[in-house]
């Protein structure tokens, strides 16, 4: 455990940036923000590995990101590691530290129902400057046309898809896509097209400036991975009723292709 490394001396708290409508990831059904899920445990977890056990884990400070804050807040020191369901790209690898891989996703596009995919063009929603957004770009063999309305985050992009006529879809990350329709009450008819955008991994980000910080918390991923817990981790937040929302997403069958120690090395 390196000395300089986040909440290590003084039992300084340890500022951890979460989300808040990121289900099963990390989400706050109520106020005040207390978040829950898959990358809030599994960030428990790895921070006892880290710090030499449960006991000896700083105080833990959760602090609001988003999509948009989140690099932002990491750069100037307000949160010290970002634990949800950021994607590893290039260009954040440019300006960021990450994580082995703790989960691999695809992007899919939900479409309301009376929506047309052919002869005209379709008003999607997402995140502005998202690995949604590129992959969306990236595909011209969709079969129908589509203009992209850029939103700062997650939780603004479900408001316009849910609330606004003028937005026909949505694309996000397809874990959360669903979680959220769910919990949001989609119009019924609203489905997700068949096409799955890209595949990517997520992973717990951190500042370069502290490469033993970057390799504890790998070591400690690793152990986690091999674990017990680990099955009966990802049992309770894709299969089973995720706490506060009254649905799970009952994914036993895809489980195995989108989570998996198989994936982590790759």
């Amino acid at each position: 455990m390196s000395a300089s490394a986040p909440g290590a001396r003084g039992g300084a708290p340890l500022r951890v940036g979460f989300q808040r409508n990121t289900p099963p990831f990390s989400y706050a059904p109520a106020a005040p923000f207390e978040p829950i899920g898959y990358s809030v445990d599994l960030a428990r977890l790895v921070l006892a590995g880290v710090f030499g056990g449960t006991g000896s884990v700083p105080p833990l400070d959760a602090v609001e990101v988003t999509s948009s804050t989140r690099e932002g807040l990491l750069a100037d020191g307000r949160i010290d590691i970002e634990c949800g369901s950021t994607t590893i790209t290039p260009s954040r690898q440019l300006r960021c530290a990450f994580s082995r891989p703790i989960f691999r996703t695809s992007h899919r596009i939900a479409v309301k129902p009376g929506a047309e995919t052919a002869g005209g063009a379709l008003r999607v929603v997402g995140i502005q400057g998202s690995t949604s957004q590129a992959a969306l770009a990236a595909r011209s063999d969709l079969g129908f046309a589509h203009s992209f309305v850029g939103v700062p985050s997650i939780g603004a992009a479900l408001d316009a898809f849910v609330d606004d006529p003028r937005v026909d879809a949505m694309v996000a990350d397809e874990v959360i896509l669903r979680a959220l329709l769910r919990g949001r009450g989609a119009a019924a008819g609203t489905g997700l097209l068949d096409v799955r955008l890209g595949e990517e991994f997520y992973g717990f980000m951190m500042r370069k400036d502290d490469p033993e910080f970057v390799r504890a918390v790998d070591d400690a991923l690793t152990d986690v991975f091999a674990s017990a817990a680990f099955p009966a981790l990802l049992t309770s937040w894709f299969t089973d009723e995720l706490p506060g929302l009254g649905f799970g997403l009952g994914m036993e069958a895809e489980t195995a292709l989108l989570i998996g120690t198989g994936t982590f090395d790759e």
